[in-house]
């Protein structure tokens, strides 16, 4: 451009500058575009560290949950009266009637939640925790997946090799459960 300033061929000099500016707007759109993308790939990086750290705080505190159910069980007085709190739970979370023995144990829960203030449980707290309970199961099982499909997916689903040492039994689990379940 330079030289052609010193030529005094203008029309030249304005050509180039003509192309200097259409080659700076495709960069200004290039750049534009790239940083949309970077927003974009941002964004999913984001939502993934969000689900792994979900999985992580899940998987980490799903047994310490499964332990306290146990020891409140006990506390209960066995598995039936905490299966019928449970219920009672359950059915009352969803505004239904509770029999009466589902009734008995959920006030029996409560009383027993009662009676160690100090640690300041409450039914809403029991639901919670339930929830990290089941939670946890639910991200590491595929709801609703047949016996079939999961067999099939086993043979189609990429495993990590350290992994691949459970697919042998695993399709053999399957074979017996579909030739158990035929007789």
């Amino acid at each position: 451009m330079a030289g052609y300033f010193s030529d005094g061929n203008m029309n030249e000099c304005l050509r180039s500058l003509g192309n200097l500016e259409s080659k700076l707007n495709d960069i200004y759109k290039t750049m534009g575009s790239l940083s949309n993308r970077v927003d974009e790939l941002e964004k999913e990086l984001k939502e993934l560290k969000d689900q792994a750290n979900y999985m992580k705080f899940f998987s980490n505190y799903r047994d310490w949950a499964s332990m306290f159910i146990q020891a409140l069980t006990k506390k209960l007085g066995g598995v039936d009266n905490w299966r019928d709190a449970e219920m009672g739970l359950y059915y009352r979370n969803r505004n239904e009637r509770l029999t009466k023995e589902e009734s008995d144990c959920v006030e029996r829960l409560m009383n027993l939640l009662k009676e160690d203030k100090d640690i300041g449980l409450n039914l809403t707290d029991i639901k919670l925790l339930l929830e990290v309970r089941d939670t946890s199961n639910i991200l590491f099982h595929k709801n609703n997946q047949t016996s079939r499909d999961a067999e099939m997916e086993l043979g189609t689903y990429p495993v990590p090799d350290n992994l691949k040492i459970y697919k042998p039994p695993l399709k053999k689990a399957f074979k017996a459960m579909s030739k158990w379940r035929s007789s």
